[in-house]
């Protein structure tokens, strides 16, 4: 019974550092992206990629994760609505 107990606690206490790991790089993600955002879709998008590269549960599909990067690469400081959305278009034509 307190073997059970002990490797129950070691299965949370991974559990809750591989959280807290994504956490913290969604966050990251937020600071190195987010500050050089002009544009409140640019920003929503930015939002929405960090979220999906490192929030997510499951396995990433590459083409998924080369699109949430090219978003990231490309859409930090960009001053037209327009070019965000053909940023936004263009990223997914080439990784989707």
């Amino acid at each position: 019974m307190k073997q059970m107990r002990a490797i129950v606690m070691i299965i949370i206490l991974i559990f809750s550092t591989l959280i807290y790991a994504a956490d913290e790089a969604y966050d990251d993600c937020l600071l190195v992206h987010l500050k050089g955002a002009k544009q409140d879709y640019a920003a929503h998008l930015i939002r929405q990629a960090c979220s999906g590269l490192y929030n997510r549960s499951g396995v990433l599909l590459e083409k998924r994760r080369l699109f949430l990067n090219c978003l990231l690469e490309h859409l930090v400081g960009v001053e037209s609505a327009q070019a965000v959305e053909e940023i936004h278009l263009a990223c997914g034509r080439k990784f989707n």
